[in-house]
């Protein structure tokens, strides 16, 4: 190749290897703003299922109970006016809502649940693995060791979240905010190796942006972030959504309650 060409050729190398290192960058930017974005998000979620949980999961849980004893007894007063035998129906009754005193068992169980438990010791690969990635992304983003104020205010919401990640053995996240540091100073790599390496990190970190705006989205769609909009929105404009509907809860329940007592009346009166 003549000289001229020889140039020509690794200055296009060159703007091709700025470009994609430029994109790399920017790319590396959106995951980051993705990250710091989705992690807000499912904190505000839970902060808010939380509090529902506190306020309303309880009073729901009550009333389905209080509603399955109804049709236990309906249906006990029902095959009673048929005369079928106790024992009969007691096995009707147990099988007829089997399922449903399952669910709601269940659902018992989990609001008297205790908390997770920490996560289970990795296996030493994976726990040096994470050991590594956390000392490689709190050297890159540490807040003192930029001067620049909107640098150190990002990365002031990226550490508590590594630091997160870390204690929580959250592999997934700490390797999607190491992407984006494609060595190119390696001598036993030729220019066409350099340039395939960045383009397979750009599509790594295009694949984990995509990942996570679908994941955001999810998270908007889903019933309780939904929720939580409609009570904001309620709270906006004066009124206390998940108090006004745990007053109506409980005035559900007193009424169900009512109508259970005279049901129970009924079936130890044909007794």
């Amino acid at each position: 190749m003549k000289p001229a060409g020889l140039i020509h050729a690794t200055l296009a190398a060159e703007k091709e290897t700025a470009r994609l290192l430029e994109a790399i960058e920017a790319k590396q930017r959106q995951v980051e703003e993705l990250t710091i974005a989705i992690e807000t998000l499912r904190s505000e979620v839970d902060v808010f299922e939380r509090r529902y949980n506190a306020h309303i999961s309880r009073y729901y849980l009550e009333l389905d109970t209080v509603e399955l004893e109804m049709k236990e007894y309906r249906l006990r007063l029902q095959l009673r006016r048929e005369n079928v035998n106790e024992e009969e129906i007691e096995a009707r009754v147990e099988s007829c809502f089997r399922a449903s005193r399952a669910r709601v068992d269940a659902y018992e169980a989990v609001n008297e649940a205790e908390p997770t438990p920490p996560a289970d010791k990795l296996p030493d690969a994976k726990a040096k693995h994470l050991q590594d990635l956390y000392r490689k992304l709190a050297k890159r983003y540490h807040p003192d060791k930029t001067i620049d104020t909107e640098e150190s205010k990002r990365r002031e919401q990226l550490m508590p979240l590594i630091n997160r990640a870390y204690n929580e053995h959250d592999l997934e996240t700490l390797e999607r905010l190491s992407l984006g540091e494609t060595e190119l100073h390696v001598p036993e790599k030729t220019v066409i190796e350099k340039r395939k390496a960045l383009q397979t990190e750009l599509r790594q970190l295009n694949r984990v942006a995509s990942q996570l705006g679908f994941e955001i989205n999810r998270l908007k769609t889903g019933r309780t972030y939904q929720l939580k909009q409609q009570v904001e929105t309620a709270k906006r404009t004066g009124t206390d959504l998940l108090t006004t509907l745990a007053k109506d809860l409980e005035r559900k329940i007193k009424a169900s309650r009512g109508q259970l007592a005279r049901l129970m009346n009924m079936w130890h009166r044909a007794q």
